[in-house]
């Protein structure tokens, strides 16, 4: 007997399994399993690693979420502060203005001393009577809109006659009351000199009307707005 033959009679070749027409043998085992490992863990992937990254995704789009609605929040509150800010100066400079205005009784003193100024510089007075029909609640808008049925203007017609220093001292005394008093409708006329030694002072003869305002109590108020709603509707209403 040969070794071949021995070979042959001792040993038979393994018998594998076969599938689908394809031997089973180590080798393809072997590739099938690690087929089969990539596809395991594939799966895995997919059932256990893709929900957690999905909801690490929710979480981060979440956080962002918040933090956007944390910023508006922060800008909305922002922006009310600069709008309370806002309110706090306009209604700051609406205080000032009414303080600048006097009081009736103030007014009168006022005007009381203005008149003892001109009469005090030796100039002539001429004419300090109230114009009544120049006077009256302010809804004119001259003042700008939001003081209107907010003040009275009180209008004095005044002419005197006096020198060039005369004349600049009250002048002088009139603009240190600018803030409560206006001067409209001012006229100067230098009159005639026939001392041709010019030793005398031409005279200077002025006019004007001084505005004053006054701040309307609350009942005037409410009764001057009633009065103009009733002459809006009057107006509004067909012929």
């Amino acid at each position: 007997m040969t070794t071949g033959a021995f070979m042959e009679d001792g040993f038979d070749t393994p018998s594998y399994p076969v599938a689908f027409g394809v031997t089973l043998t180590p080798q393809v085992l072997g590739v099938l399993a690690a087929i089969g490992g990539v596809a395991l863990a594939g799966y895995i992937g997919v059932q256990l690693v893709g929900p957690q990254l999905e909801q690490n995704q929710q979480a981060r789009e979440a956080i962002a979420q918040k933090e956007l609605d944390l910023s508006q929040k922060e800008a909305s509150v922002r922006r009310l502060d600069e709008l309370v800010a806002s309110l706090n100066q306009v209604k700051d400079k609406r205080e000032e203005v009414r303080e600048l205005f006097s009081s009736q009784k103030a007014l009168d003193t006022l005007l009381l001393d203005l008149n003892r100024v001109i009469s005090t510089s030796n100039a002539q007075l001429m004419k300090f009577t109230p114009n009544y029909e120049a006077s009256g609640v302010v809804a004119d808008g001259s003042l700008g809109p939001e003081l209107n049925y907010k003040l009275k203007r009180q209008v004095t017609d005044v002419s005197f006659q006096g020198t060039f220093d005369q004349t600049l001292r009250i002048m002088q005394a009139i603009d240190r009351l600018q803030t409560v008093l206006v001067v409209q409708e001012l006229k100067m006329e230098v009159g005639k000199n026939d001392d041709q030694s010019f030793q005398v002072e031409p005279e200077v003869s002025s006019s004007f009307q001084l505005y004053a305002y006054v701040p309307l109590t609350p009942e005037e108020a409410a009764a001057a707005q009633q009065q103009a709603e009733q002459a809006k509707q009057n107006q509004d209403q067909p012929n």
